[in-house]
């Protein structure tokens, strides 16, 4: 499609929410184009919790710990339930692919760009994954 002379790409975009229930859970939901076709699974807090905790002092700071680390256990947190990402990562995206996170309470300042599945971080794959908030 070509907009004022620009082309524009279609990207797909997996979009998974984040919503923590007390202090022990959060709820994950994702789906591709239908919000009302979408999957549900409760993911552990506690497997997290460190990383949290840590994001202003590990991550947010002038000397930053290893963030291919700090990338992994987001992306295992994220994969543990329903091999979600590698599964959509699996799939072929000509154009690239967006991963919009969509989060409350204290997940919201994780550092979700940093995603990363194991060889490298997403936004460095090709065609593009671009996680966003």
């Amino acid at each position: 499609m070509r907009f004022w002379g620009i082309s524009r790409v279609e990207m797909k975009i997996l979009h998974i929410s984040l919503t923590q229930q007390g202090n022990d859970y959060a709820s994950l939901r994702y789906f591709w184009d239908n919000p009302n076709n979408y999957n549900e699974h409760r993911l552990p807090l506690s497997e997290i919790k460190g990383l949290s905790d840590r994001a202003e002092t590990d991550y947010y700071t002038y000397s930053p710990v290893d963030f291919a680390k700090t990338g992994q256990a987001l992306y295992n947190w994220l994969d543990n339930s329903d091999r979600v990402l590698a599964n959509a990562l699996k799939e072929p995206h000509s154009e690239g692919l967006i991963i919009a996170i969509s989060t409350d309470k204290g997940l919201a300042h994780l550092p979700w760009e940093l995603l990363h599945d194991g060889k490298c971080f997403l936004v460095e794959k090709r065609p593009p994954i671009i996680p966003i908030r």
